[in-house]
């Protein structure tokens, strides 16, 4: 039978989920959240549900923290689609971003 997983998947399969999840979460705590943002990404290629959204929630704090509320919103709305009924803070956050504008890029039709 075949894979039907992304390259990076065999990768993954060397690394334990948990330990990656406490450096990542380490590196937060360290203000390092681009680097943490690196190991969820990571973490996140092949894994089309994110962990039931956990990944993509991480993703998104990640880059909110970082100042990139576009992405940020993104992420947060992925979590939110792969597992509605338990990322709450998720949904709050992707809310509480969803003034986000691309007006400043191009102007929207009249």
């Amino acid at each position: 039978m075949e894979s039907c997983q992304s390259p990076c998947y065999e990768a993954l399969v060397r690394y334990d989920f948990n330990k990656l999840e406490g450096v990542a979460s380490a590196l937060m705590n360290a203000g390092r959240d681009r680097d943490a943002l690196r190991i969820y990404l990571f973490m996140a290629d092949g894994d089309p549900s994110l962990d039931g959204g956990y990944l993509g929630g991480r993703i998104a704090e990640c880059y909110e923290r970082l100042g990139e509320l576009d992405a940020a919103r993104y992420w947060y709305g992925r979590a939110v689609e792969e597992n509605p009924e338990v990322r709450n803070a998720e949904r709050s956050a992707y809310e509480r971003l969803g003034s986000i504008s691309i007006a400043d890029l191009c102007k929207p039709e009249e």
